[in-house]
């Protein structure tokens, strides 16, 4: 099943509009009652399947977006069905599969939210249908209910784990939330357990942009090999390193911050693998937005996975400047990390009180100084910023071939500073202040100390 097209994702319907606002506290509380009153039922000796499933479906019905609605209904249908109590005759599934076209049908007319509502009735006569269940997750999907999507998926691939067609829509369904790595990770499994024929179904049915980033079945072998070998062999450090890296390499990011923890777990030194796990989860961050900037992911797509980017990178310093404090270049790095998420207020405390304690150098120094300045600036603490854009003049002091390096060196180590020249940066944010000010321009304040 293809993924959600641009004229689908376009065409919701305005009810859609509402999930996504939420509703009252009243109305959370009455779904909230009716999601507890249904657990009551099924914690009865024997469960009460039948009102529990009424309650839930009554939630799913009010709020598709409630994924744990789903959930409970679809976890409470399986356990009745386990004890045989919605297995049918050949009549009865005969009717049930008009329930199922008639899904079917809604789609092709792009009612999503008609679908949804019919969800609970045609699951309760369907308790396992696949092709049910993916209707229902590409509803979800256009619909912007991810975690309901990756419910009716979870229940897709446990019952029907070797259909190609799951596996392909779960794939796209990575691709589509920013998650290209996951889908790697998802075809590394398949190719240890699936036939050859479901895998060559998988790879048809794909564009080619998304099977060339798929492992090799040889080097899926070789991980394997070494996973084995690292298991076995548990003093063996050399081991665990290398399947990390080979599992970076296939960008399988989330099977090497596991092959960490286990190599935590079974050889001790736990700052070192607490260190890659560190960079692990910053490059899976930093991957992910540059994989999907190269395919043009829609606007919405990037900025949340910008987002993303910045709240690992932000932890990621905050950890290591915590750890090693006399390091002043990685409090810097959080500094910018802070001006990069608008935490401004956060970023001015952190560099003042690095600037306290005076043992801060160039280059340190002067991105202590525009970031300081700037966060300055976007509080409206125009003299402040001022006062330090005169520090930063003054700790200027640079030939023109001198500048490059500075600017390579700003694009190395502070976070979001790219393709930008340092001057040029402060030049324009001078301007800007001055504007603010209505002060005369200062465009030449910075140049003055720069050596011919």
């Amino acid at each position: 099943m293809e993924p959600a097209t641009g004229k689908s994702a376009s065409n919701q319907l305005s009810s859609a509009r509402n999930y996504a606002g939420g509703f009252s506290r009243q109305k959370r509380r009455e779904l909230q009652n009716q999601f507890e009153t249904g657990l009551q039922w099924l914690e009865q000796e024997p469960p009460d399947y039948d009102h529990a499933l009424k309650l839930f479906a009554s939630c799913m019905k009010a709020d598709p977006m409630g994924a744990v609605y789903t959930y409970e209904f679809l976890q409470t249908l399986e356990a009745g069905y386990q004890k045989g109590l919605y297995c049918h005759g050949w009549r009865q599934r005969r009717r049930n599969q008009k329930l199922v076209k008639r899904i079917t049908d809604l789609g092709a007319e792009e009612q999503w939210h008609e679908i949804l509502n019919r969800a609970p009735e045609t699951l309760y006569h369907n308790a396992r249908n696949e092709r049910l269940l993916l209707e229902l997750a590409f509803a979800a999907q256009t619909i912007n209910a991810a975690e309901t999507q990756w419910v009716y998926l979870e229940f897709a691939l446990k019952y029907f784990a070797g259909s190609a067609d799951v596996h392909v829509q779960i794939i796209h369904a990575f691709y589509q939330s920013g998650r290209y790595d996951d889908a790697n990770d998802h075809i590394f499994n398949l190719i240890k357990i699936a036939d050859d024929s479901v895998i060559q179904k998988v790879l048809r049915a794909l564009p080619s942009v998304i099977t060339q980033q798929f492992p090799a079945v040889e080097a899926v072998a070789e991980a394997e090999t070494l996973r084995t070998l690292a298991k076995q062999a548990v003093t063996q450090h050399d081991y665990w390193l290398k399947l990390c890296e080979i599992l970076e390499d296939l960008n399988l990011y989330g099977q090497a911050i596991d092959a960490c923890q286990q190599a935590t777990k079974l050889l001790g030194n736990p700052s070192e693998w607490t260190q890659r796990i560190l960079d692990l989860r910053l490059h899976q961050a930093e991957s992910r937005l540059a994989f999907h900037e190269e395919l043009k992911a829609s606007e919405e797509l990037l900025g949340q996975l910008q987002h993303e980017v910045w709240r690992v990178r932000t932890e990621y310093y905050q950890t290591l400047a915590a750890q090693y404090p006399a390091r002043p270049l990685l409090s810097i790095q959080l500094g910018w990390c802070l001006v990069g998420t608008g935490n401004w207020y956060e970023a001015i405390k952190v560099f003042d009180q690095l600037q306290q304690t005076k043992a801060v150098k160039n280059p340190d120094k002067l991105a202590l100084l525009l970031g300081l300045a700037e966060s300055q600036q976007a509080v409206r603490r125009f003299e402040e910023a001022l006062a330090t854009y005169s520090q930063l003049q003054s700790a200027i002091d640079i030939s023109k071939s001198e500048e490059e390096n500075l600017d390579k060196w700003m694009r190395d180590e502070i976070p979001g500073f790219h393709r930008q020249s340092f001057i040029e940066r402060s030049l324009k944010r001078i301007k800007t202040l001055a504007n603010s000010m209505n002060s005369p321009p200062s465009s030449e304040i910075l140049p003055t100390n720069r050596k011919k």
